[in-house]
């Protein structure tokens, strides 16, 4: 029988909820706030308060650095998308030095992605301070869109229509935590939880998510911890947190650069052959 290990989750050690405070400065699509503690990846908005009853979003923002020295973050802003509606008008601004950044509005909610039940409720179960986005919903939007190989814009759509800020996804003895929206990574825990079984693409309730008839994200997932895994270090090809994971699990620095799915199912498929072996003895 595996031990279960769970330590404490990000986003309430780190940030506590969400954060607001002032635009120091303000260059095009950059700005800077003073914050007493942060991480680069982790997402917000930019909000122009007109009145005490009056305001407006004005932009995505995304920590893109930090100098723990001066407490100051730097903050890349693009286009706000979580709202979407043609049909009404928009208004031009932009934003100014005084306007307020809220970061990590959406960590009160999150998903998980899992390989077994088992192992999703065993999570789930122990972090009831989060709201989680249930696994069938995005099965069903993945299925809606014919994508059984979930891509990295799935995930930003779907965590952008849940107003879900975080994505835990557990892989191999680990559970990695990111930015939903910005997917850089925030944290690895370890989470040893015996896994009997594995659903493909993830645990979900209903027997299979439709696949389009052509296109990225079409083909059916074969292997769930080199995806999943591979996903993680396409987006954080320089992280440290991943650069130390790798090191504690002998995973070459090379592929770290490579980014992609076939390195790692070598890797990960050699690894479960060698545990293997050392049950059967």
């Amino acid at each position: 029988m595996r031990v279960f290990i769970f330590l404490v989750l990000l986003p309430f050690s780190l940030l506590a909820g969400s954060l607001s405070t002032p635009l120091l400065e303000v260059d095009g699509n950059k700005a800077t706030v003073k914050i007493d503690r942060t991480s680069t990846g982790i997402t917000g908005f930019i909000v122009r308060h007109f009145n005490s009853e009056r305001s407006t979003i004005l932009a995505n923002a995304t920590v893109t650095d930090y100098d723990s020295e001066r407490g100051v973050a730097l903050l890349d802003l693009s286009p706000y998308t979580g709202l979407r509606q043609s049909s009404l008008p928009s208004g031009r601004w932009t934003p100014e030095v005084g306007d307020e950044a809220v970061l990590g509005f959406s960590y009160t909610r999150a998903m998980l992605i899992a390989p077994s039940d088992e192992i999703y409720h065993s999570v789930t179960s122990r972090v009831p301070s989060l709201e989680w986005a249930h696994p069938d919903t995005f099965a069903a939007f993945l299925s809606y869109r014919g994508h059984p190989t979930p891509l990295q814009k799935d995930f930003s759509d779907f965590c952008t229509m849940t107003s879900s800020g975080l994505l835990y996804i557990h892989i191999k003895e680990s559970l990695f935590t990111m930015d939903c929206k910005s997917m850089q990574l925030l944290q690895i825990v370890p989470v040893d939880i015996e896994r009997k079984d594995v659903k493909l693409p993830f645990y979900f309730r209903f027997e299979k998510i439709r696949a389009a008839w052509w296109g990225e994200g079409s083909d059916e997932l074969t292997s769930y911890d080199p995806y999943y895994f591979g996903l993680v270090v396409k987006n954080n090809p320089d992280n440290e947190l991943l650069k130390t994971y790798a090191k504690k699990n002998d995973i070459p620095p090379e592929l770290l650069k490579s980014h992609w799915y076939d390195g790692f199912s070598g890797l990960f498929e050699s690894v479960e052959e060698e545990e293997n072996q050392l049950e059967a003895k």
